[in-house]
Protein backbone atom coordinates (compact mmCIF):
# COMPACT_ATOMS: atom_id res chain seq x y z
CA UNK A 1 0.00 0.00 0.00
CA UNK A 2 1.54 3.46 -1.11
CA UNK A 3 2.24 5.68 2.05
CA UNK A 4 0.44 8.96 2.72
CA UNK A 5 -1.72 10.42 4.92
CA UNK A 6 -4.98 9.06 4.12
CA UNK A 7 -3.79 5.29 3.57
CA UNK A 8 -2.50 6.02 7.33
CA UNK A 9 -5.32 7.27 8.84
CA UNK A 10 -7.55 4.08 7.60
CA UNK A 11 -4.96 1.39 8.15
CA UNK A 12 -4.27 2.86 11.89
CA UNK A 13 -7.69 2.95 12.39
CA UNK A 14 -8.16 -0.81 10.95
CA UNK A 15 -5.06 -1.46 13.08
CA UNK A 16 -6.57 0.02 16.68
CA UNK A 17 -10.08 -1.34 15.77
CA UNK A 18 -8.68 -4.99 15.92
CA UNK A 19 -6.75 -4.63 19.10
CA UNK A 20 -7.82 -7.48 21.44
CA UNK A 21 -6.74 -9.14 24.53
CA UNK A 22 -6.35 -12.28 23.02
CA UNK A 23 -3.25 -10.60 21.03
CA UNK A 24 -1.94 -9.73 24.66
CA UNK A 25 0.64 -12.58 26.29
CA UNK A 26 -1.40 -13.97 29.11
CA UNK A 27 0.87 -11.92 31.70
CA UNK A 28 -0.03 -8.60 30.61
CA UNK A 29 -4.09 -9.24 30.06
CA UNK A 30 -4.68 -7.98 33.60
CA UNK A 31 -2.93 -4.36 33.14
CA UNK A 32 -4.76 -4.20 29.58
CA UNK A 33 -8.25 -4.67 31.49
CA UNK A 34 -7.59 -1.02 32.94
CA UNK A 35 -5.52 0.31 29.97
CA UNK A 36 -6.93 -0.80 26.81
CA UNK A 37 -3.56 0.19 24.67
CA UNK A 38 -1.16 -1.58 26.96
CA UNK A 39 0.75 -4.89 25.97
CA UNK A 40 -0.18 -3.80 22.09
CA UNK A 41 2.68 -1.62 21.09
CA UNK A 42 4.74 -4.47 19.53
CA UNK A 43 1.88 -6.10 17.08
CA UNK A 44 0.17 -2.91 16.17
CA UNK A 45 3.60 -1.50 14.77
CA UNK A 46 5.29 -4.20 13.69
CA UNK A 47 1.78 -4.40 11.91
CA UNK A 48 1.57 -0.88 10.21
CA UNK A 49 5.35 -1.31 8.83
CA UNK A 50 3.67 -4.78 7.16
CA UNK A 51 1.57 -2.88 5.52
CA UNK A 52 3.56 -0.51 4.39
CA UNK A 53 7.06 -1.69 4.07
CA UNK A 54 10.07 -1.56 5.52
CA UNK A 55 11.61 1.15 3.44
CA UNK A 56 8.53 3.56 4.68
CA UNK A 57 8.45 2.99 8.48
CA UNK A 58 11.15 1.67 10.92
CA UNK A 59 10.30 -0.05 14.04
CA UNK A 60 11.85 1.41 17.59
CA UNK A 61 12.29 0.41 21.06
CA UNK A 62 13.02 1.60 24.63
CA UNK A 63 12.19 0.44 27.96
CA UNK A 64 9.63 2.78 29.60
CA UNK A 65 9.55 4.04 33.51
CA UNK A 66 8.44 0.51 34.02
CA UNK A 67 11.06 -1.49 32.58
CA UNK A 68 8.78 -2.72 29.95
CA UNK A 69 9.65 -2.28 26.36
CA UNK A 70 7.44 0.23 24.22
CA UNK A 71 7.40 -0.21 20.31
CA UNK A 72 6.35 2.79 17.71
CA UNK A 73 7.24 3.29 13.68
CA UNK A 74 9.19 6.03 12.39
CA UNK A 75 8.53 6.99 8.77
CA UNK A 76 11.08 8.62 6.46
CA UNK A 77 10.73 11.56 7.55
CA UNK A 78 11.22 11.63 11.05
CA UNK A 79 7.53 11.55 12.03
CA UNK A 80 6.95 8.65 15.26
CA UNK A 81 3.55 7.07 14.64
CA UNK A 82 2.75 5.80 17.82
CA UNK A 83 -0.53 4.05 17.75
CA UNK A 84 -0.41 2.61 21.33
CA UNK A 85 0.72 6.28 23.02
CA UNK A 86 -2.17 6.36 24.72
CA UNK A 87 -0.82 3.56 27.28
CA UNK A 88 1.09 6.71 28.37
CA UNK A 89 -0.68 9.80 27.95
CA UNK A 90 -3.96 7.90 30.14
CA UNK A 91 -2.12 7.92 33.14
CA UNK A 92 0.13 10.65 33.09
CA UNK A 93 3.01 9.43 31.17
CA UNK A 94 5.55 10.05 27.95
CA UNK A 95 6.14 7.37 25.93
CA UNK A 96 10.18 6.62 26.20
CA UNK A 97 10.66 8.15 22.47
CA UNK A 98 14.20 9.97 23.76
CA UNK A 99 15.83 6.17 24.46
CA UNK A 100 14.69 4.37 20.90
CA UNK A 101 16.61 2.71 19.09
CA UNK A 102 16.15 0.44 15.61
CA UNK A 103 14.91 -2.62 16.41
CA UNK A 104 13.74 -5.15 14.12
CA UNK A 105 10.06 -7.35 14.83
CA UNK A 106 10.47 -9.77 17.28
CA UNK A 107 9.70 -13.70 16.09
CA UNK A 108 7.94 -16.59 17.61
CA UNK A 109 4.56 -15.68 19.26
CA UNK A 110 4.99 -12.34 18.49
CA UNK A 111 4.85 -12.77 14.86
CA UNK A 112 1.96 -14.70 15.30
CA UNK A 113 0.26 -11.72 17.34
CA UNK A 114 1.21 -9.49 14.22
CA UNK A 115 0.36 -12.00 11.72
CA UNK A 116 -2.96 -12.39 13.10
CA UNK A 117 -3.71 -8.76 13.94
CA UNK A 118 -2.39 -8.26 9.72
CA UNK A 119 -5.14 -10.66 9.05
CA UNK A 120 -7.80 -8.93 10.41
CA UNK A 121 -6.92 -5.40 9.23
CA UNK A 122 -6.65 -6.65 5.96
CA UNK A 123 -10.22 -7.98 6.22
CA UNK A 124 -11.38 -5.05 7.20
CA UNK A 125 -9.63 -2.71 4.46
CA UNK A 126 -11.03 -5.11 1.97
CA UNK A 127 -14.19 -4.61 3.10
CA UNK A 128 -14.75 -1.14 3.51
CA UNK A 129 -13.71 -1.25 -0.26
CA UNK A 130 -15.95 -3.18 -1.44
CA UNK A 131 -18.30 -1.67 0.60
CA UNK A 132 -16.98 2.25 -1.05
CA UNK A 133 -17.16 0.19 -4.87
CA UNK A 134 -21.05 -0.38 -3.56
CA UNK A 135 -21.26 3.14 -2.28
CA UNK A 136 -20.27 4.72 -5.55
CA UNK A 137 -21.95 2.26 -8.00
CA UNK A 138 -24.99 3.22 -5.94
CA UNK A 139 -24.49 7.17 -6.22
CA UNK A 140 -23.83 6.55 -10.45
CA UNK A 141 -26.99 5.03 -10.42
CA UNK A 142 -28.79 7.35 -8.53
CA UNK A 143 -26.92 9.77 -10.89
CA UNK A 144 -28.39 8.02 -14.24
CA UNK A 145 -31.65 7.98 -12.90
CA UNK A 146 -31.73 11.77 -12.25
CA UNK A 147 -30.30 12.40 -15.34
CA UNK A 148 -32.23 9.98 -17.61
CA UNK A 149 -35.24 9.48 -15.85
CA UNK A 150 -35.78 5.64 -14.96
CA UNK A 151 -34.96 4.78 -19.00
CA UNK A 152 -32.55 2.30 -19.78
CA UNK A 153 -28.79 3.67 -21.19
Amino acid sequence: MIYNEENLEEVSKAIIDNLTPDLIPLKWRQRNSTNPMFGHCHHASACLQKVFGTKELKLYRAKDWDEIWHWWAVDTSGNIIDLTADQYYSIGKEPPYKDGQKASMLGFDYRKRTLELLNRVEKQLDDNETEMIEEMAEEDEARRIMENGNKPF
